[in-house]
């Protein structure tokens, strides 16, 4: 009896031990996913990020620490791939999220290098528009110097002409007025009897020794 009393304590204490062993192997292994899924939920830069994923793996934590010896394999199995999924899920929002401000930020930049060139257009065109203006204004001031000119030589030539023409009227008048001066002191002398004498090649003294008529 004693024997036998001994065996059924030994027994009894075995499956104590085996049972807080297998207790502890549970626990073990639930704590090791609680703390990955910890890891996820917190991280900073994931916490936010893929909520409905990491509620899966809440869930699967949940079951694995209430489920049966015979279920636990199969929810350590499941637990592990909705943390890894939660994880995935959560850095692929962070890296569409980081993508998107990138892409932002390089719309924003090529926004401010569209609005620089823009304007480097409007200066260019501003500054040919002005090149522009003052290449019309010396072309119309050296148009009208040259008409100026022109008008300035076409006048000089008129007055030489004028003062050429006024120059040949009054020599005309000049000599008319000498003739019409002779011809009144002709008439003059006439009146008065002294008719101006006249040179005559054909008379003369009669040469010596010639015969009186």
């Amino acid at each position: 009896m004693k024997i036998t009393s001994r065996r059924c304590r030994t027994a009894a204490l075995v499956l104590v031990a085996l049972i807080a062993g297998n207790a502890w192997a549970r626990d073990d292994e639930y704590q090791r996913l609680l703390d990955r899924f910890n890891q996820v939920a917190t991280d900073p830069a994931l916490a936010s990020h893929a909520p409905t994923a990491m509620d899966r793996a809440r869930i699967a934590l949940a079951s694995l620490k209430e489920a049966r010896r015979a279920d636990r394999e199969h929810w350590v199995y499941v637990t592990e791939r909705r943390i890894d999924a939660a994880r995935a899920s959560a850095e692929a929002e962070v890296m569409e999220a980081k993508q998107s401000q990138l892409q932002r930020e390089n719309d924003r930049l090529q926004l401010a290098l569209a609005r620089r060139d823009a304007e480097l257009a409007r200066a260019e065109l501003e500054r040919q528009r002005l090149q522009a203006q003052i290449r019309a204004e010396e072309a119309e001031n050296a148009r009208r110097d040259a008409e100026a000119a022109r008008s300035e030589g076409a006048q000089a030539v008129e007055a030489a002409r004028a003062e050429t023409q006024q120059a040949k009227k009054m020599a005309a008048a000049q000599a008319r007025a000498a003739a019409l001066a002779k011809k009144e002191a002709e008439l003059e002398a006439s009146l008065a009897g002294k008719t101006p004498p006249t040179k005559d090649k054909g008379k003369g003294k009669p040469a010596a020794g010639g015969k009186k008529p």
